[in-house]
Protein backbone atom coordinates (compact mmCIF):
# COMPACT_ATOMS: atom_id res chain seq x y z
CA UNK A 1 0.00 0.00 0.00
CA UNK A 2 2.92 2.49 1.12
CA UNK A 3 4.68 1.60 -2.54
CA UNK A 4 1.18 2.36 -4.67
CA UNK A 5 0.76 5.81 -2.14
CA UNK A 6 4.08 6.88 -2.78
CA UNK A 7 3.61 6.26 -6.66
CA UNK A 8 0.38 7.82 -6.47
CA UNK A 9 0.76 11.18 -5.18
CA UNK A 10 4.21 11.67 -7.32
CA UNK A 11 2.42 10.87 -10.40
CA UNK A 12 -0.44 13.34 -9.78
CA UNK A 13 0.73 16.62 -10.02
CA UNK A 14 -2.40 18.53 -9.81
CA UNK A 15 -4.40 16.77 -7.33
CA UNK A 16 -2.48 14.76 -4.74
CA UNK A 17 0.49 16.05 -4.78
CA UNK A 18 -0.80 19.71 -3.72
CA UNK A 19 -3.11 18.03 -1.09
CA UNK A 20 -0.23 16.11 0.02
CA UNK A 21 1.46 19.86 1.07
CA UNK A 22 -1.34 20.73 1.80
CA UNK A 23 -1.90 18.10 4.26
CA UNK A 24 1.62 18.66 6.00
CA UNK A 25 0.87 22.10 5.86
CA UNK A 26 -2.35 21.64 8.05
CA UNK A 27 -0.77 19.69 10.45
CA UNK A 28 2.06 21.67 10.59
CA UNK A 29 -0.56 24.75 12.02
CA UNK A 30 -2.47 21.88 14.66
CA UNK A 31 0.65 20.84 16.18
CA UNK A 32 0.84 21.06 19.50
CA UNK A 33 4.78 21.04 19.67
CA UNK A 34 6.51 22.96 16.74
CA UNK A 35 9.28 20.86 17.08
CA UNK A 36 7.06 18.30 15.64
CA UNK A 37 6.21 20.00 12.80
CA UNK A 38 7.07 17.93 9.29
CA UNK A 39 8.99 18.86 6.36
CA UNK A 40 7.10 19.09 2.80
CA UNK A 41 9.12 16.45 1.66
CA UNK A 42 7.78 13.51 -0.73
CA UNK A 43 8.12 9.83 0.17
CA UNK A 44 10.37 8.19 -1.29
CA UNK A 45 9.99 5.28 -3.69
CA UNK A 46 10.83 1.68 -3.23
CA UNK A 47 12.88 0.89 -6.21
CA UNK A 48 14.10 -2.55 -6.74
CA UNK A 49 17.52 -1.31 -8.35
CA UNK A 50 18.44 0.51 -4.94
CA UNK A 51 18.87 -2.05 -2.09
CA UNK A 52 18.39 0.29 0.90
CA UNK A 53 15.10 2.22 -0.83
CA UNK A 54 12.44 0.19 1.33
CA UNK A 55 14.03 1.26 4.14
CA UNK A 56 14.20 4.88 3.05
CA UNK A 57 10.34 4.61 2.13
CA UNK A 58 9.32 2.86 5.61
CA UNK A 59 11.46 5.33 7.59
CA UNK A 60 10.25 8.18 5.88
CA UNK A 61 6.32 6.47 6.06
CA UNK A 62 6.52 6.00 9.61
CA UNK A 63 7.29 9.32 10.57
CA UNK A 64 4.68 10.83 8.16
CA UNK A 65 2.09 8.25 9.13
CA UNK A 66 -0.34 11.25 10.33
CA UNK A 67 -0.58 12.99 6.63
CA UNK A 68 -0.76 9.08 5.28
CA UNK A 69 -3.69 8.15 6.87
CA UNK A 70 -5.44 11.43 6.57
CA UNK A 71 -5.25 11.39 2.72
CA UNK A 72 -6.32 7.50 2.65
CA UNK A 73 -8.67 8.48 4.90
CA UNK A 74 -10.35 10.82 2.56
CA UNK A 75 -13.14 9.63 -0.06
CA UNK A 76 -12.49 12.56 -2.76
CA UNK A 77 -8.94 11.57 -3.25
CA UNK A 78 -9.73 7.68 -4.03
CA UNK A 79 -6.36 6.44 -1.63
CA UNK A 80 -8.34 3.99 -0.30
CA UNK A 81 -6.84 1.16 -1.56
CA UNK A 82 -3.45 2.70 -0.09
CA UNK A 83 -4.57 2.24 3.61
CA UNK A 84 -2.69 1.42 5.86
CA UNK A 85 -4.28 -0.48 9.02
CA UNK A 86 -2.65 -0.48 12.77
CA UNK A 87 -1.42 -3.65 12.70
CA UNK A 88 -0.31 -3.00 9.32
CA UNK A 89 1.75 0.37 10.86
CA UNK A 90 3.42 -2.20 13.79
CA UNK A 91 5.28 -4.50 10.80
CA UNK A 92 5.85 -1.14 8.85
CA UNK A 93 7.81 -0.05 12.06
CA UNK A 94 9.16 -3.48 12.94
CA UNK A 95 10.22 -3.87 9.43
CA UNK A 96 12.13 -0.66 9.40
CA UNK A 97 13.83 -1.77 12.47
CA UNK A 98 15.12 -4.71 11.33
CA UNK A 99 16.23 -3.01 8.03
CA UNK A 100 18.13 -0.13 9.73
CA UNK A 101 20.38 -2.44 10.89
CA UNK A 102 21.07 -4.39 7.79
CA UNK A 103 21.11 -1.05 6.12
CA UNK A 104 23.77 0.68 8.26
CA UNK A 105 26.50 -2.12 7.83
CA UNK A 106 26.36 -1.60 4.46
CA UNK A 107 26.07 2.14 4.45
CA UNK A 108 29.26 2.62 6.77
CA UNK A 109 31.62 -0.08 5.01
CA UNK A 110 33.77 1.48 2.18
CA UNK A 111 33.03 -0.19 -0.69
CA UNK A 112 35.06 -3.06 -1.71
CA UNK A 113 34.24 -6.68 -3.29
CA UNK A 114 36.27 -8.03 -0.26
CA UNK A 115 33.54 -6.84 2.24
CA UNK A 116 30.54 -8.12 0.50
CA UNK A 117 30.87 -11.64 2.41
CA UNK A 118 31.46 -10.46 5.74
CA UNK A 119 28.26 -7.87 5.29
CA UNK A 120 26.39 -10.71 3.98
CA UNK A 121 27.44 -12.90 7.16
CA UNK A 122 26.14 -9.39 9.02
CA UNK A 123 23.07 -9.42 7.44
CA UNK A 124 22.27 -13.41 7.58
CA UNK A 125 22.68 -13.53 11.08
CA UNK A 126 20.40 -9.99 11.75
CA UNK A 127 17.50 -11.91 9.17
CA UNK A 128 18.03 -15.38 11.09
CA UNK A 129 18.22 -13.29 14.94
CA UNK A 130 14.15 -11.21 13.89
CA UNK A 131 13.25 -14.16 12.11
CA UNK A 132 13.41 -16.57 15.25
CA UNK A 133 11.93 -13.80 17.55
CA UNK A 134 8.75 -14.63 19.34
CA UNK A 135 8.12 -10.70 19.73
CA UNK A 136 7.79 -10.56 15.46
CA UNK A 137 4.71 -11.00 14.23
CA UNK A 138 4.39 -14.36 12.14
CA UNK A 139 3.91 -12.52 8.75
CA UNK A 140 6.68 -10.59 9.25
CA UNK A 141 9.19 -13.56 10.38
CA UNK A 142 7.50 -15.55 6.66
CA UNK A 143 8.91 -12.77 5.28
CA UNK A 144 12.16 -12.17 6.62
CA UNK A 145 12.71 -16.16 5.93
CA UNK A 146 11.92 -15.62 2.26
CA UNK A 147 14.77 -12.51 2.41
CA UNK A 148 16.82 -14.90 3.68
CA UNK A 149 16.60 -17.35 0.80
CA UNK A 150 17.20 -15.11 -1.48
CA UNK A 151 20.33 -13.63 0.56
CA UNK A 152 21.34 -17.29 0.76
CA UNK A 153 20.62 -17.10 -3.41
CA UNK A 154 23.11 -14.35 -4.40
CA UNK A 155 25.67 -15.86 -1.27
CA UNK A 156 25.93 -19.22 -3.38
CA UNK A 157 26.64 -16.86 -6.57
CA UNK A 158 29.43 -15.51 -5.40
CA UNK A 159 31.56 -18.85 -5.21
CA UNK A 160 31.39 -18.36 -9.11
CA UNK A 161 31.98 -15.16 -9.98
CA UNK A 162 35.99 -15.31 -10.97
CA UNK A 163 35.94 -11.48 -9.61
CA UNK A 164 35.45 -12.21 -6.15
CA UNK A 165 37.49 -15.16 -5.80
CA UNK A 166 40.47 -12.53 -7.11
CA UNK A 167 39.44 -9.70 -4.53
CA UNK A 168 39.90 -12.65 -1.99
CA UNK A 169 43.06 -13.90 -3.35
CA UNK A 170 41.51 -17.60 -3.80
CA UNK A 171 41.58 -18.08 -7.87
CA UNK A 172 43.14 -20.48 -10.04
CA UNK A 173 43.84 -17.19 -12.39
CA UNK A 174 47.67 -16.62 -12.15
CA UNK A 175 49.32 -13.25 -12.87
CA UNK A 176 52.22 -12.93 -14.76
CA UNK A 177 53.88 -9.31 -14.22
CA UNK A 178 56.35 -8.54 -17.21
CA UNK A 179 58.72 -5.62 -15.77
CA UNK A 180 59.96 -4.01 -19.15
Amino acid sequence: QLRSFSNAVKNSPTILLPEWRNTIKKLATDADDPKKTLAENIMPRDVSTRWNSTYDMLKFASSYQDPINQMTDSRSLKLSYCMVTESEWELVKELRDILKTVTLKFSTDTPCLASVIPAMDKMDDELTKASQSNDKSPALRAALMMGKALLNKYYSLTDKSEVYRIAMGSSSISFTFLIL
